[in-house]
């Protein structure tokens, strides 16, 4: 492919999902991520299976990371994320335990069930800093109210800024920048960021002129990470056309998310 991801980068796709069919790993459509991955040019691909409806009971969590374990058995590219609702603090803790201690998995993915910066994440946010494995939040700036009414807990900039400071020992990824929304918006609450503990990735379809590069320039390229959350033709090209140079590719397409993973406690 003319515009895949060379291979010299060793791409890392920070955010994307792998799914179920009656319980188990989809395998067909497990394939067809890494089929897509490689026709751009990712090698290793961060999954998770959240849930998104308001309260996700500790059972149906645990079916859902039980397939994201099964794709790490199905490929080595696979990097599990373990998804959990912080509303079941004891449940959610021993859940993020299990999937990292037990099975390997690299990080823990959270929806919009609570704001990031909700004190309820206490629990999840300290398992996670304790681990040292980072947390991604889905994350966005929606402003049509039928979104809105669906996503009430959705986490934005001032979320995070606020959740640096409360929880300032756990590394947080904002995700999707591209995912909808105003991303402008967000970006202008990000200028003031601060710390080595904060990094936004870049997936979702959205690709408005200078997404990428002023995502950038926001939030610093020691900050940003290649993702493509199941948008992968968008993914590549918001960053290929950006005009970086070869040092921040490196960084955006594998570098910053080897260092996240490296903190990883063994």
């Amino acid at each position: 492919m003319k515009y895949a991801i060379a291979k010299r980068y060793k791409c890392i796709d920070a955010h994307n999902h792998v799914w179920g069919r009656n319980g188990r790993l989809d395998t067909a459509e497990a394939e067809n991520v890494l089929k897509a991955a490689d026709l751009v040019g990712i090698d290793r691909i961060c999954v998770s299976v959240p849930l998104t409806h308001d309260c996700p009971t500790p059972e149906e969590v645990r079916r859902n990371n039980d397939i994201a374990i099964e794709a790490m058995k199905f490929s080595k590219r696979f990097l599990g994320f373990c998804f959990v609702n912080p509303g079941y603090a004891r449940e959610a803790t021993a859940e993020i335990e299990r999937c990292v201690v037990e099975h390997g998995m690299v990080g823990v993915k959270l929806y919009h069930q609570y704001f990031i910066s909700d004190p309820a994440q206490r629990p999840v946010m300290e398992k996670a800093a304790e681990l040292g494995i980072p947390v991604l939040m889905h994350a966005g700036k929606v402003t049509d109210p039928m979104t809105r009414a669906a996503q009430p807990r959705l986490s934005a900039a001032e979320h995070f800024l606020q959740a640096l400071k409360m929880f300032p020992d756990t590394m947080l990824i904002q995700g999707h920048i591209g995912g909808g929304g105003d991303w402008e918006w967000n970006l202008r609450g990000l200028e003031s960021i601060s710390g080595n503990n904060y990094y936004i990735d870049l997936s979702g379809s959205v690709v408005d002129a200078g997404i990428a590069r002023r995502t950038l320039d926001t939030v610093g390229e020691d900050r940003v990470l290649f993702a493509t959350d199941m948008s992968y033709e968008e993914g590549v090209g918001k960053v290929i056309d950006a005009g970086f140079s070869e040092r921040q590719l490196v960084k955006i397409f594998s570098g910053n998310m080897e260092k996240i993973l490296a903190r990883r406690k063994k």
